[in-house]
């Protein structure tokens, strides 16, 4: 093992800062004649880390079996595997489960495990095995035999370059597509006492509830966040099982997502997992990492991948890097068909956004042991190296993109993203998938959130060129507005009373705060609650849903409305379809707050005016200038050297002018393509003699 730390948002190893480019192969599922092959193709496409799952079904097919030596299959050679990918020089990512999903069978726990803990099965509301047959993470039987299996692989992982282990894997995900939690007789074991501890006012009621029943909406509320609590203690007894197997390295917390099979796929539902696995960040040696699946990225989508990766940067540790333990390179499924150029550019906005390691998934496709497939033998997953060997062209599309970060690494790791502005990421809002019953106000919630976010505003402001940040309003103390000057935060009817109370502050101390549709009257679990209603002394009138509005002047229709009275000391903006206003921003103490109670979804750009005015307002600046047609543009900023990344997401070239601090010069961006610009003194002094254009 190597020494590895995390470190002002980079990965140390061996005291060196590194910027991990990983390729994900699955040794199980690639005949082991031909491992040397594939790991040549992964090394000359410039790659300095590999890594795999380590299946717990195929490698102790009877309990205390186990087969690491290639004993009872060359495949199993997990040993050899390891010992000829350190021969190629490269650092190993190892994710030994023991749930590792992958489309096998059982999610890669083997048969005989179900068989030993039948009653370890999580159980649904209505008292039935769930759905997925997922164990109920804390079952003890079911803990012993994984603590055995950690045990068992120790050796290995210890023998190895290993420079990172992932526990389990998307944990919370199989509850999450099922909308079933787990209510077996532990999880309720551990449920009571969570009660106990922080709301035993609901006891009376757990202590009465009965399989078939329903929680009601406060005992909902708190059993979602208790299942956090629940995903978290798990977590973090994988993590001690492996400290006490003396490995000593940063431990991978893997959160699911993005979802669809479209061709442009969507990270609407990503704050779900974000929301059930953050807790977990605070984890001894935790690593906090994203699957990114976007599809093919394109102007409609791009901007999921850009909010996905500011959620992430609110919620990890800040020593960590931003990080993607599954980065897209394939899709399990042959639709949509992926393109390499769309592998390129969310990359490049990924690293642009200031991810600091990739690991590509999948890199190498293969074929699954037999009868182990959730969907035949066929693993291939589009991979860049096809199950046969051969290679794609997205092969050489993430060759080019190595290459070419490679010689500017470490200034670009030392390259933070600048800023423009923040929203304030409310992580209750996504904490509502186990409700079978939508009641006041989750129901609103649900249907609001994201067409008001990744659909509306915040997507907006990244199409005008802003670069966004994001603060875990639910975490921090406070907002300092010397930090974060300007703050956007969707609200729904409901609010936290801690987070209502925060913004109020905010705003006292001298931050702007933009909130958007609602004026919460409501707390977390629908007791009535209006701190920030209280502050500003303003009066709710009529909600109206799918209305029209006219906001700057503007007429809009919008997919909420409402409207206010008693507006004493603050402006109206804009007024729903009576004339009363919906819109309003004046002085609170040393700050502001602009209230639009509008929804905005950016169906049709043309209600990116409303926004332009708002930033206008506020006085907003880029960091960025782009004259011409839209380009993506980011820049990351370090001592002497900065970085400008341009993505062009349209299918044909684009001719702009580019202004960034006291640098203009022109561009013709290529359709589909996107470059990183290294700014430095060398290019600022060209560009200072240099009138022709510049194509990147």
């Amino acid at each position: 093992m190597k020494r590895v730390e995390c470190r002002d948002g980079k990965f140390v190893i061996d005291g060196r800062e590194r910027f991990l480019f990983s390729a994900e192969m699955h040794y199980f599922r690639v005949p082991a004649g031909d491992w040397f092959d594939r790991l040549e193709k992964i090394r000359r496409a410039g790659f300095d880390t590999l890594s795999f799952y380590v299946p717990w079904f195929w490698h102790e097919t009877k309990e205390g079996e186990t087969d690491f030596e290639g004993r009872t299959s060359p495949e199993r050679d997990l040993t050899g595997f390891t010992r000829l990918a350190m021969e190629y020089g490269f650092d190993l990512i190892i994710k030994p489960g023991p749930y590792i999903m992958s489309e096998l069978k059982n999610e890669g726990l083997p048969d005989w495990l179900y068989m030993k803990h039948p009653d370890g099965i999580a159980l649904t509301s209505e008292g039935k095995p769930h759905p997925t047959r997922v164990f109920s993470y804390l079952h003890p039987g079911f803990l012993d035999c994984v603590r055995k299996w950690y045990a068992s692989i120790a050796k290995a992982i210890r023998e190895s370059d290993a420079i990172m282990i992932q526990l389990d894997n998307e944990v919370g995900m199989l509850h999450w597509v099922t909308s079933t939690g787990d209510y077996s007789p532990v999880a309720l074991a551990h449920f009571r006492e969570y009660l106990t501890a922080r709301a035993p006012e609901l006891l009376a009621e757990l202590e009465a509830w009965s399989y078939g029943k329903q929680f009601g909406f406060p005992l909902n509320v708190e059993y979602h966040r208790f299942m956090r609590q629940y995903f978290r203690e798990y977590l973090e007894t994988l993590s001690r099982f492996m400290d006490e197997e003396c490995i000593d390295l940063p431990k991978i917390i893997n959160i699911h997502g993005f979802d669809t099979l479209e061709y442009a796929k969507r990270g609407k539902n990503y704050p779900i997992g974000v929301s059930q696995l953050k807790a977990a960040a605070d984890i001894p040696r935790a690593v906090l990492s994203g699957d990114y699946y976007i599809g093919n990225i394109v102007h409609e989508n791009f901007t999921d991948i850009s909010i996905s990766n500011s959620i992430m940067t609110a919620v990890e540790n800040p020593a960590q890097p931003l990080f993607s333990a599954e980065f897209q390179s394939g899709f399990q499924h042959d639709r949509p068909k992926l393109m390499p150029s769309s592998i390129d550019l969310s990359s490049l906005l990924c690293i642009a956004g200031g991810m600091n390691a990739i690991n590509y998934y999948l890199f190498v496709g293969g074929r699954n042991p037999e009868g182990s497939g959730l969907m035949g033998s066929a693993h291939d997953w589009q991979a860049p190296i096809g199950a046969s060997g051969e290679l794609r062209g997205s092969y050489n599309r993430i060759k080019e993109l190595i290459s070419t970060v490679r010689p500017s690494e470490k200034e670009l790791l030392n390259a933070k993203p600048a800023l423009n502005t923040w929203f304030g990421f409310i992580s209750s809002y996504y904490a509502g998938e186990f409700f079978s019953q939508d009641g006041y106000p989750f129901a609103r919630i649900k249907a609001h959130r994201d067409m008001a976010t990744f659909d509306g505003l915040l997507r907006g402001l990244f199409l005008l060129n802003y670069t966004v940040g994001a603060v875990d309003l639910e975490a921090v103390e406070e907002i300092d507005p010397t930090e974060r000057p300007i703050l956007w935060v969707f609200s729904g009817p409901f609010m936290p009373a801690g987070v209502q109370k925060k913004l109020v502050r905010y705003m006292e101390s001298g931050g702007r705060l933009v909130l958007f549709p609602a004026l919460p009257e409501r707390e977390e679990h629908g007791r009535g609650c209006t701190i920030i209603r209280d502050r500003l002394n303003v009066e709710k009138g009529k909600e109206r849903d799918w209305s029209m509005a006219r906001i700057f002047g503007l007429e809009i229709n919008a997919f909420y409305t409402e409207s206010y009275r008693e507006l004493s000391g603050f402006l109206p903006f804009g007024f729903d379809e009576e004339g009363s206003a919906c819109a309003f921003y004046g002085s609170v103490g040393q700050g502001e707050i602009v209230m639009l109670g509008c929804g905005i979804e950016l169906e049709r750009e043309y209600k990116l005016e409303v926004l332009r005015r708002l930033c206008e307002h506020l006085g907003i600046e880029r960091n960025v200038e782009i004259k011409g047609e839209f380009v993506d543009a980011w820049l990351r900023k370090g001592e002497g050297v900065d970085f400008l990344f341009l993505n062009n997401y349209d299918d044909y070239d684009k001719t702009i002018t580019v202004k960034t601090g006291d640098l203009e010069f022109e561009a013709t961006v290529k359709g589909r393509e996107g470059r990183i610009v290294r700014l430095d003194g060398s290019f600022r002094e060209r560009k200072k003699f240099e009138a022709r254009k510049a194509v990147f």
